[in-house]
């Protein structure tokens, strides 16, 4: 059996607050990209003592090509810009991008309840994933949180590639990553814990609805 990058999630998520603290001032708030990122930051925010939240995102997919973007709560769609629509294609493409955002709807409901995401208006946030191998739900996570006029947005994850360490410097975005990997699939297991998405699926939105 491959050995795992970190024991847990849990422990991942509290090394990484633990590197994220210099790159940060109070007032800080963690948000968690749902489902992955969410276990990871809760334990970040533990171990900084700061309000944690979740922000809920959705892939967006279209058949044939698999996932070209992705949507975040209410804020627009982030799409990969080397993907250019062809004549007949841009309303499967506008399809695609609603179907995304009734899941991020839906999954809203279970992360959240009613709540809204924290203010983070004039505060530090770190927003945070897991294991990082598309950059398009942290980037659509990051897109939103600008829109609530944070003072000031770093991203952060315990494991990425390189290829997404490239896209977020594109974007100008502080990226705190303490294990980035060349292979474009990243690690088959990152973390010690079961990989069952499922499990960690509702592992995330009970400790989302805890933090309520």
């Amino acid at each position: 059996m491959i050995d795992p990058l970190y024991r847990s999630r849990s422990g991942a998520g509290a090394d990484l607050g633990r590197q994220v603290y210099k790159r940060v001032r109070p007032p800080v708030v963690i948000v968690g990209v749902t489902p992955t990122g969410v276990e990871i930051a809760a334990s970040a925010a533990k171990a900084l003592e700061v309000p944690f939240d979740v922000i809920v995102a959705a892939h967006v997919r279209m058949e044939g090509l698999g996932i070209l973007g992705a949507v975040a709560e209410d804020a627009n769609a982030v799409l990969d810009p080397a993907f250019q629509p062809r004549f007949g294609v841009v309303e499967s493409l506008n399809e695609a991008i609603e179907r995304a955002r009734r899941v991020v709807k839906t999954d809203r409901v279970l992360f959240r309840g009613q709540r809204p995401l924290r203010s983070v208006t004039d505060m530090d946030v770190v927003v945070v994933d897991g294991h990082l191998t598309l950059p398009w739900k942290v980037l659509a996570a990051t897109e939103a949180i600008l829109e609530a006029r944070p003072r000031y947005v770093v991203v952060a994850a315990p494991v990425s590639t390189q290829s997404v360490q490239e896209r977020l410097r594109v974007r100008r975005l502080e990226f705190v990553c303490p294990t980035v990997l060349p292979d474009p699939a990243g690690h088959p297991r990152p973390f010690g814990d079961p990989q069952d998405p499922s499990a960690e699926r509702l592992r995330s939105i009970i400790i989302a609805r805890e933090a309520a």
